[in-house]
This record gives structure tokens, sequence and C-alpha cells, in this order.
């Protein structure tokens, strides 16, 4: 699989399932676009279900920070979206589903953050796997994929 069948594979099925490319032997070069790493991008938000999921369980050595999760322009990919994404970007629909979904998804996490502070496991967890949390992960990785060839192609 190479890296344009990567980003199609994951712009079809939601969610990042191969190797990522750097296990592919892709070249980073070619995946960074308009100074957005879409891999690291993809990957970092994929593995928020791993940091959540420890969270939920309590096995996690993380604090995490509700207020600080739910602000969409901390990570890397909402600071490229507030800057060279608006810029190189902004006149493509696919970007604006993407800093939407992106908001929505920090916005799901900060919840269910605060359903595992609340001793409501269950309901986080659930929220996790089934909720609009897991929906906007899929789709924040779908659309980073279809911008990603968007703008390659």
């Amino acid at each position: 699989m190479g890296l344009f069948d990567w980003f199609k594979s994951t712009s079809q099925n939601g969610e990042a399932t191969a190797p990522p490319p750097s296990e592919l032997g892709a070249v980073k070069e070619d995946y960074i676009v308009q100074g957005l790493d879409f891999v690291a991008a993809i990957e970092a938000h994929r593995k928020w279900k791993d940091r959540l999921s420890a969270y939920i369980a309590g096995t996690s050595d993380e604090k995490l920070d509700a207020s600080a999760i739910c602000q969409d322009d901390k990570c890397a990919l909402g600071k490229w979206i507030y800057s060279e994404g608006k810029i190189f970007c902004g006149h493509m629909p696919q970007f604006h589903g993407l800093k939407a979904t992106h908001a929505q998804f920090h916005i799901h996490a900060s919840e269910i953050v605060k359903l595992a502070e609340k001793g409501q496991t269950d309901a986080a967890m659930q929220a996790l796997l089934e909720g609009d949390y897991a929906r906007d992960s899929r789709q924040v990785q779908t659309q980073l994929s279809k911008l990603y060839m968007e703008m390659k192609s």
C-alpha cells in the first residue's frame, strides 16, 4: 500500500486502520503539505481514543483538563487550521467541513473527560465508542485524508 492509497483508504473507512505511511516506507516530505503533517494529524486524533479510554479506566498517568481540551486551536492541527490552513485552503469546502468537525471533536472529547471525572465511566465509555465523539473522530480522519488528496491532485 502506497501513501496515496493509505489516504484513500482512510478517507473511505473513516479511520486509519492500515499501518501509518512511515511504516510503509513513504517519504515524510510527501505527507507534509502547506505546513501540515497530515499523517501526524490523523495519528494524533486517532490516538485520542486510547488516551481517553485509559483516562476513563483510571489507568492513565496523564491529567486531562476538559477546559483545555475543548479548545480546537491548541493542537497542531488546530493551529494550522487557524493559520496556514486558512490561508492556503480557506477557499475549499472540504477545509471548512474539517474546521467545523475538528471543533466538535474537541468539545466532545472534553465532555468525555467531564463524565469520567464525575465517575460516570459507563456513559463516558459509551460516548467514546458510540457517541458524537466517535463519529467526529472518524470524520476528522476522513476529512483530513480527503483534503490531503484534494491538495495533492
